[in-house]
């Protein structure tokens, strides 16, 4: 995020990694880490008053349960760091904040938290990060009906953020419990849809507004990080930074897969890389042009006999669902070596086997070459593989400039030409896989590391 202000409206909670995750925080193995616990931040009509200061207590019993934590007393946050004139706008970047904010209350460990209310439901999310780097380490979630189920809950939720309890062994809770098939980070309290005829998870995202684009400290730091000859030639074309607003839209959940593709081409190969397979069932389609997908969507539009219409999604819905109402680089944070736990990149293990002449991440991923879809964290839309694994179709035409042209509500730019690819994939530098980067391709053009995902338009 850009300034603390920003950072403070979502932060709820300050509490510790357990023991085991005390290398990654500056603590021993056998010191507990201290923990402070504040209001959470609210969204919605919660019928609760004080919802923010009472889930707050509530966690300060689940939190001394674990007994794990050195509980700090409760503080008035936003209070303090007024006094201490933090959260003056762009006074410190997020990485910045986090350490100051960990030195101010003694806490390695930070949790972000809201409780939100739509419609009929009540959400209550809390997200672990590290007070010194402000990356994302864990993040969980409930959901209920109602804020009387809440105060019952709490456990499971202090449980899992401290990695006590792995989310899949909260069945109990009114959950959806199919939304991924490998690492979970949280379970989605939002609205699930499966297509019939592709067996296709789609998830819906509420519209709203965002910064589109790279922003001047993003590019400061990443100008520092690549030289200015790189930084011209890949990346200079992120501005202006801009408001755009999206309406709310389902997204694919994941990339499109081989398996679901051939339903369309049977023949259909997307091959290996120097004896590493990109063609298992599960793995992301490769070798596919957006002439391709764009055909594809077609494809399944007609096949589910037109009660769905499908379609790529456009640049602006695209990075929007990256950000997962985030404003870092990346949805999980700053760190781009934080990747190895939520994209599949050209990490370490790629870089031994293939040697290529750009820089790799400083982590491991397990994966060489593609991984099946959902093997790694999602964002908290319930989006997996948003960065790395491969990189996306989108429906806009590429242009350098073409911010300059868009306009705030749902921006769309269409031109002949090439078409914008968005993501990065597993042979990325750290660089090509942030949220604001854009590529693009001739619409005929396929490859190894270009796949694609679909939005879905109800009918």
């Amino acid at each position: 995020m850009k300034n603390v202000f920003c950072y403070l409206v979502i932060l709820s909670v300050f509490f510790c990694l357990r023991p085991a995750d005390a290398a990654s925080s500056g603590s021993s193995d056998n010191e507990a880490m201290r923990v402070a616990v504040v209001e959470f931040d609210v969204k919605g009509e919660v019928d609760l008053t004080d919802a923010g200061s009472i889930v707050a207590e509530w966690m300060i019993g689940a939190i001394a349960r674990t007994e794990v934590f050195k509980l700090q007393e409760r503080v008035l946050l936003k209070k303090i760091l007024e006094e201490q004139k933090l959260s003056v706008s762009g006074l410190v970047d997020e990485k910045e904040a986090a350490a100051r904010i960990g030195k101010l209350f003694g806490v390695q460990g930070i949790v972000t938290g809201s409780v939100i209310k739509w419609q009929d439901t009540v959400s209550v999310t809390a997200r672990l990060i590290d007070a010194s780097t402000g990356a994302i380490i864990r993040t969980a979630e409930i959901t209920t009906g109602s804020m009387k189920a809440v105060p019952e809950r709490i456990n499971d939720l202090a449980l899992v953020v401290a990695g006590m309890k792995h989310p899949d062994m909260m069945s109990h809770l009114d959950l959806d419990q199919t939304a991924a098939p490998g690492k979970t980070a949280r379970q989605t309290g939002g609205k699930t849809w499966r297509d019939p005829v592709a067996a296709m998870d789609f998830v819906w995202i509420e519209g709203g507004c965002f910064q589109m684009g790279q922003s001047q400290e993003e590019g400061r730091t990443l100008a520092k990080e690549v030289g200015a000859r790189v930084y011209r030639k890949k990346y200079d074309d992120e501005f202006p930074q801009h408001l755009a607003c999206v309406d709310g839209f389902w997204m694919g959940m994941y990339e499109v897969t081989n398996r679901q593709f051939r339903l369309y081409r049977p023949e259909h190969s997307s091959k290996d890389f120097k004896g590493k397979s990109l063609n298992g069932d599960e793995q992301p389609v490769v070798y596919v042009s957006w002439d391709d997908a764009k055909a594809y969507a077609a494809w399944l539009s007609k096949a589910g006999k037109g009660k769905n219409a499908y379609r790529l999604p456009t640049e602006a819905e695209w990075e929007y669902a990256c950000r997962a109402g985030t404003s870092s680089s990346r949805f999980w944070g700053e760190d781009s070596d934080e990747a190895g736990e939520y994209a599949n990149v050209y990490d370490r293990t790629a870089h031994t086997i293939f040697h290529f002449k750009w820089q790799h991440h400083d982590c491991d991923d397990e994966y060489p070459v593609t991984s099946p879809v959902g093997s790694l964290y999602p964002n908290d839309y319930d989006l997996y593989d948003m960065l790395g694994n491969v990189w996306e179709w989108t429906e806009d035409s590429y242009k350098s400039d073409s911010y300059w042209q868009h306009q705030r509500n749902n921006p769309l730019f269409s031109e002949e030409g090439n078409r914008v690819r968005r993501g990065g994939s597993w042979g990325s530098a750290p660089g090509s896989v942030r949220c604001a980067n854009r590529g693009n391709r001739a619409t005929d053009r396929k490859n190894k590391e270009i796949g694609f995902r679909l939005i879905r338009v109800e009918k």
